[in-house]
């Protein structure tokens, strides 16, 4: 009897757990050249990384691509294009409630820009261009701003050190 009861009962937690709802977002990019007042480019490498581990990555053909992702876990998606400085993107599904809407869709823009060993962009490698994550003001996944413009205020700095010593460089060869 008491193994019948067992058996209910793992029955009934496994029923109720596997009707968690699963929700897929949609991660819909567009690359374009910075260099190039926001072209699209095309051929570009994104790899998506779930939790840590490669998922999948394709080459883009139009300078778009779209990605689902499921709830409950932490994504990394990183854009790299040869003669570029690689940026990625992370998205955190880990907090997203139950009720969320089934049709999430999160766009994006992401700027690459041409790759100059004296352009000072290694922390790109450590410190993703942007985050987002589920904001319960907002009842969905949003993008943490604060946080982007840091990012972009060190990549300002880094082009003017850059412009400053190359300019620098020009009036040194006069």
């Amino acid at each position: 009897m008491r193994l019948l009861y067992a058996f209910i009962f793992i029955s009934v937690i496994s029923t109720i757990s596997g009707q968690a709802k699963r929700v897929k977002i949609v991660f819909d990019v567009k690359l374009s050249a910075v260099e190039e007042m926001g072209k699209k480019l095309n051929v570009a490498s994104v790899y998506l990384y779930q939790n840590g581990r490669l998922l999948d990555s394709t080459v883009t053909q139009t300078g778009k691509c779209l990605f689902n992702l499921d709830t409950g876990y932490v994504y990394k998606i990183e854009f790299s294009k040869h003669d570029y400085v690689s940026k990625y993107l992370v998205v955190e599904t880990t907090g997203v409630p139950a009720d969320i809407k089934r049709n999430t869709r999160i766009k994006v823009d992401v700027g690459l820009f041409k790759n100059r060993k004296e352009l000072g962009m290694h922390f790109l490698r450590d410190k993703p261009i942007g985050i987002a994550s589920y904001s319960y003001t907002e009842k969905k996944i949003a993008w943490n701003y604060a946080y982007t413009d840091k990012i972009i205020e060190e990549i300002v700095e880094a082009t003017i050190v850059f412009t400053r010593d190359k300019e620098k460089g020009k009036r040194d060869n006069f």
